[in-house]
């Protein structure tokens, strides 16, 4: 029997999302805690993030304090990749590939996987064949993923991107990574910003929230 729900909003894309990975993996594997996966679109649409120099040295300082903060690896295959001309990055694949790895119970375990690729390896996580491929590491059923991916980005992932939005907005909360907790109707904002780099002291904060909860 978990205990509480914890509502993740987050995109594939979110360096400080990947800094609070760790934490959230934490939660994922708590006994008495049910993690809730919300992708919120940050480069979804519209957003589509064409990289230019600006932005690219916007994110390698992010990357520098995320690094330095939670000791994330930032692969040297990621720093080329975001030096490659006309790179584009869409949170639409990658966000249809974690809808359809949860539909055989690995959401979690294929947005870790995607970041990895991201983060370490410097893959495109908007190409579908990238994501096929990190579905195939996960052991997920191949034909199933294919259909349920085909089915997903048909009919499922700008519905989920929206509704996550519409649940930040409704939270109060901003921007990515956030965490909510609901009670007596209202949504609260889980601190993880606090917690980054610090496991031990999360695991005891996750124990103290779900004894206050029991």
């Amino acid at each position: 029997m978990k205990n509480i729900t914890l509502h993740y909003i987050y995109d594939p894309y979110c360096g400080w999302c990947y800094a609070a990975a760790p934490l959230v993996e934490i939660a994922t594997k708590h006994p008495s805690t049910n993690v809730e996966m919300h992708g919120g679109g940050m480069l979804a649409g519209d957003a589509r993030l064409h990289l230019d120099d600006n932005f690219r040295q916007y994110i390698m300082q992010s990357d520098k304090r995320i690094a330095a903060m939670t000791g994330q690896v930032f692969g040297d295959d990621y720093i080329k990749m975001l030096h490659e001309p006309n790179l584009v990055m869409d949170s639409l694949p990658p966000q249809t590939a974690i809808l359809a790895a949860t539909k055989q119970g690995k959401g979690f375990e294929m947005l870790k996987t995607i970041q990895k690729a991201h983060y370490i390896s410097g893959r495109h996580i908007n190409d579908t064949a990238v994501l096929a491929e990190l579905a195939q590491k996960l052991s997920l059923n191949a034909e199933q993923y294919t259909s349920d991916y085909t089915q997903c980005e048909q009919n499922e992932t700008a519905k989920h991107i929206q509704n996550s939005k519409a649940l930040l907005a409704q939270s109060g909360a901003s921007g990515f990574p956030t965490l909510l907790i609901q009670q007596q109707g209202k949504w609260l904002r889980v601190p993880l910003q606090n917690y980054l780099g610090s496991p031990d002291k999360w695991q005891q904060f996750l124990d103290s929230l779900v004894a206050a909860a029991s």
